[in-house]
């Protein structure tokens, strides 16, 4: 007797391995959203902070050592910024490093170092 079709053990079998296959697409798609998420976060974040060291490098006066802080928004997310201004030997140039986050969250995305130089 010749038989045709699928037995329901094979049927079955099959619905398992897709349903596992599908199942891990699922996931890596999910991890690829919150990975691209994290990368727009950190890159708004680098631009907040660039920013920054251009408003201090494009000011008329050369800022005094110290710490200043504020707050940013940048494609529609809030960031906060702190920004640690030091002597260097030369008193014409200040070392300046800006640590950037997100508004209510302690952990820094980025960090932008530069030097800000006055006048001569």
């Amino acid at each position: 007797m010749k038989r045709r079709g699928f037995t329901l053990v094979e049927v079955l079998v099959a619905l398992a391995i897709m349903a596992i296959a599908l199942a891990a697409a699922m996931r890596a798609t999910s991890s690829a959203f919150v990975s691209s998420d994290g990368i727009r976060e950190r890159t708004m974040a680098r631009w907040v902070g660039r920013n920054e060291l251009a408003r201090l490098q494009t000011s008329q006066s050369l800022p005094g050592p110290g710490t200043l802080t504020g707050e940013a928004t940048q494609g529609n997310l809030g960031f906060s910024w702190e920004v640690l201004i030091e002597s260097t030997p030369n008193p014409n140039f200040r070392r300046v490093e800006i640590a950037v986050r997100r508004s209510g969250q302690t952990r820094s995305l980025v960090t932008v170092q530069g030097f800000v130089v006055g006048s001569r």
